[in-house]
């Protein structure tokens, strides 16, 4: 009984080492309070649309200038990491991305809300990541 107790109590001992008091159950996320998109082209790109795929949400914008930005602050909501679709047309063209993901900063500061970049680039290529 005595050595059923004390290895009980190690392998208790051992677990909070490992696991802590209770950090591994909870979860940690990022809010995102902005959206801003890039033109980092040498022309105008008209009639851009970001749609978010899992909620259909979209956010358009009529006109960005070359190498201008767009940005719209909004309700802080909880990062899901859902995929986006980007399209805008220019020269006109009309471009359309496969789904992307946001590229995560390497250190996030969970107490700091982040904003969503999309930064579109020369011949249909954009790309999305978090800026905090």
């Amino acid at each position: 009984m005595r050595n059923t107790l004390k290895l009980t109590i190690l392998i208790v001992l051992t677990a909070l080492s490992v696991f802590g008091c209770g950090e591994v159950l909870q979860t940690r996320s990022i809010e995102i309070g902005g959206l801003m998109i890039r033109n980092q082209t040498a022309g105008s790109l008209y009639d851009i649309k970001l749609r978010v795929e899992q909620t259909s949400t979209v956010v358009s914008c009529n006109f960005i200038p070359a190498r201008g930005d767009f940005s719209t602050e909004f309700p802080l909501r909880r990062y899901q990491g859902n995929s986006v679709r980007v399209s805008w047309q220019q020269n006109g063209r009309n471009f359309v991305t496969d789904e992307l993901y946001a590229e995560l900063p390497e250190v996030l500061d969970y107490s700091s809300s982040a904003a969503a970049v999309v930064a579109i680039k020369e011949n249909g290529i954009a790309a999305v990541r978090l800026e905090q």
